[in-house]
């Protein structure tokens, strides 16, 4: 069964599962935790449909089961999509991605990369995110993100030392409008090192949650 439809009210529509993928974020040999993407149909009109997109994620048996994480829900992630008054629309647009797993953090937990696209009106913003175990206690939040308006891409970078996140994407100075990054084509590097997570250059919107 949909983990988001184990939490789906009585009679809501359906949701269609996107992505899964199975996530040691204890580390190897603690078990599995359950990703998955999802997306269901709020309404169409005469050329698009407008869905709510949603990531959940729930604990392997071992650890008692049911729903670890959710975005919208625990975490503000996405968005909850909303009926424009007064017209056949629906705001705002989104996507969500599981790029993939990677040790970024010291030690043999495991966490999980993320995408997420959203749009109203404009070009939108995108937010790239590390989720993994907060602490001792079986949830999942997110460790840190990184935003960027229009667009951001990343890749993992492999390395016995602990991976990292390549970031690429238009570059916009502080005031510079939408309509014209300052550098159209940018890269930076994230990396968590001595206790500390570190953007070079820093080019990009760094959020580092309030609890870990």
């Amino acid at each position: 069964m949909s983990l988001l439809a184990l939490a789906a009210a009585k009679g809501a529509p359906s949701p269609q599962r996107v992505a899964s993928r199975r996530v040691d974020f204890a580390g190897p040999g603690h078990g599995t935790w359950l990703a998955q993407v999802e997306s269901v149909v709020l309404g169409r009109d005469a050329s698009r449909s407008f869905k709510q997109w949603s990531i959940a994620i729930a604990r392997p048996r071992s650890l008692g089961g049911g729903l670890a994480y959710r975005s919208p829900g625990t975490d503000t992630l996405l968005d909850r999509v909303e009926r424009a008054h007064g017209a056949n629309l629906w705001f705002p647009n989104q996507e969500a991605q599981l790029i993939g797993v990677g040790r970024f953090l010291p030690g043999v937990r495991r966490q999980l990369l993320v995408r997420v696209y959203q749009s109203g009106a404009d070009c939108g913003s995108v937010t790239i995110a590390l989720l993994g175990l907060r602490g001792r206690g079986g949830s999942v939040g997110r460790l840190v993100s990184v935003e960027n308006v229009c667009s951001l891409d990343v890749k993992i970078l492999r390395s016995a030392q602990g991976d990292a996140l390549l970031l690429s994407g238009p570059y916009y100075a502080e005031n510079a409008p939408q309509c014209c990054p300052t550098r159209a084509h940018a890269e930076a590097r994230l990396r968590y090192r001595s206790g500390h997570w570190i953007e070079r250059p820093r080019l990009f919107q760094l959020v580092l949650p309030k609890v870990q």
